[in-house]
């Protein structure tokens, strides 16, 4: 039996707003030392979404990730707008993430590709890059 409410009745609900406070990686050291917030977080957060490979982790959720397999052997302007739509894709499903922008390519070395992007966010904008290789 489902419940029932008066027609008149009206849900209050508040909306809230989760910090950015998150443990610090130290990537070179390669150890979690202390806690890191704002925009530091925000920078940690774009660099583990793009260097997750989605769908490849049980631990993280089918949203969770950029989906960069599967480009290798694949024409160069293909693998530009596949690498755009998959950093697209793997920021925007977080919420503090208010869009990403201004792509540039380059190919610093035979066989891979270096996106560079902006990622403007509720703390502020971030300077991103990712290394795709398109050839072994």
């Amino acid at each position: 039996m489902l419940p029932t409410f008066p027609e008149d009745q009206v849900f209050d609900f508040e909306q809230v707003e989760i910090p950015t406070r998150t443990f610090a990686i130290d990537f070179e050291q390669y150890i979690v030392q202390g806690h890191t917030d704002g925009l530091a977080a925000m920078r940690q957060a774009v660099f583990l979404a793009l260097h997750t490979e989605r769908f490849l982790h049980a631990i993280y959720s089918w949203n969770y990730g950029a989906e960069m397999d599967g480009l290798i052997g694949q024409p160069i302007p293909f693998v530009y707008v596949k690498i755009k739509d998959a950093v697209t894709g793997a920021l925007m499903q977080d919420d503090r993430v208010l869009a990403v922008e201004n792509f540039d390519f380059e190919q610093p070395q035979r066989g891979r590709v270096l996106a560079h992007f902006t990622v403007r966010t509720t703390e502020g904008p971030i300077e991103a890059e990712r290394m795709v290789t398109i050839s072994v």
